[in-house]
């Protein structure tokens, strides 16, 4: 293992520890505060903190901070096949580690953050995972068009990443969950301790980006991450 892949896996820990700290913890605050616009709130905490994970860690580990990402890149030729157990595993860990800390700092608050759909509002598991489907075939399009925009200067591209992940939490994140990410999902359910539902937010992400990662990469092209 070379010495820069170990920064990488350690840029890949803290990004994903800071994405579901602030993340999850948005949510679990909207609960103990019963805030009105807890949507809001989750939707802006979310494409934020992605905002800002991936603009300082981009030029380390590509900021990828989503095991379905990272798979997707790799299928499509955009990512190194080396790297990837690592950058799993790190996601994994950080997600982990930050479900953890939420529980040690706020103790068990309903539903701990974790991606779920809203059964007792009607929405089936099936439907959550067409929303999660779609919401990250369209957050990978975003991505990889962001990202290959020549005329975006420095790390700009890590807006429109942010702002398009915001705005589906916003719109989605109460009622089907909106995780785009297993590894967003993978520490609240974790300290939630019921799994039931996150399948969904396995395969939905999985399913949605890998196969916007194909069609991308017969258009535009995936510029390579590594």
């Amino acid at each position: 293992m070379e010495k820069d892949d170990l920064r990488k896996y350690a840029a890949e820990f803290i990004g994903t520890f800071l994405l579901v700290f602030f993340a999850a913890g948005a949510a679990m605050m909207s609960v103990l505060t019963q805030a009105a616009a807890g949507a809001v709130i989750g939707g802006l905490a979310s494409g934020l903190i992605l905002m800002i994970v991936i603009w300082i860690f981009a030029g380390i580990s590509g900021g990828h901070v989503n095991p379905a990402l990272s798979l997707a890149l790799w299928l499509t030729g955009a990512f190194p096949g080396r790297l990837l157990p690592g950058y799993v595993a790190a996601q994994t860990a950080g997600s982990a580690a930050g479900g953890l800390c939420l529980l040690a700092a706020l103790g068990r608050v309903p539903g701990m953050g974790a991606n779920l759909p809203d059964i007792a509002g009607g929405i089936t598991p099936l439907q959550a995972l067409g929303v999660e489907y779609v919401l990250s075939f369209a957050m990978m399009v975003v991505i990889v068009l962001a990202v290959a925009a020549e005329d975006m200067p420095g790390r700009f591209f890590a807006v429109p990443i942010g702002a398009v992940v915001g705005i589906d939490v916003m719109l989605f994140g109460a009622t089907h969950g909106a995780a785009m990410n297993p590894a967003r999902a993978f520490g609240p359910t974790l300290v939630n301790g019921d799994w039931s539902h996150y399948w969904i937010y396995l395969a939905g992400p999985l399913a949605g980006l890998v196969s916007a990662a194909y069609i991308c990469k017969l258009i535009f092209g995936i510029p390579r991450s590594d």
